[in-house]
């Protein structure tokens, strides 16, 4: 009774969407690869969700093109780090996906790395570089256990003397 859905008609179902770190999102009209996006500068990658989430998954290769009606993420690898946790992936998918949801998109020529060189002056500090450990993948299904801290749990009884409070009346 009275019940309708509706809805806007979505033109990013025939796009490529590409959403940055910084939020920024562009849409792609034509199939585009992977290496079109990256240039030879080793970075960024490109990943879906799934990917970024899964510790035994690559970041998407150079010739694989990116399929329309799909959302990527170009990121740095320095996201990689081994000093961030899946929590923190989980989140930065999530917010990254929420803002392809919600955001309209630019083409290329409108977006901040229109030009290969605004990609290479991303990371000018050599420190935060991708390759300053000589690694510049993750790998495959290395995932460190975690291991809890333990301490000593002392039990103390409300009800019940301890011994050595009964040897005290006697």
């Amino acid at each position: 009774m009275g019940a309708c859905f509706s809805s806007k008609p979505s033109s990013t179902t025939n796009n490529v969407r590409l959403v940055h770190l910084s939020g920024y999102v562009e849409d792609f009209e034509k199939p585009i690869s992977v290496s079109q996006l990256t240039g030879t500068s080793q970075k960024h990658f490109v990943c879906t969700s799934l990917q970024l989430l899964s510790p035994c998954s690559k970041p998407l290769n150079g010739d694989t093109e990116l399929q329309p009606g799909n959302v990527y993420f170009m990121l740095p690898y320095s996201i990689l780090q081994a000093d961030v946790s899946p929590v923190d992936l989980a989140s930065l998918a999530k917010r990254l996906t929420a803002i392809a949801k919600t955001s309209k998109g630019s083409s290329l020529k409108d977006g901040p790395f229109s030009s290969q060189q605004g990609l290479n002056d991303v990371w000018s500090s050599p420190s935060r570089s991708p390759g300053r450990l000589g690694v510049v993948e993750r790998s495959p299904c290395r995932v460190q256990p975690w291991k809890p801290i333990l301490d000593t749990i002392r039990e103390k009884s409300f009800n019940r003397r301890s011994e050595s409070d009964l040897q005290e009346h006697i």
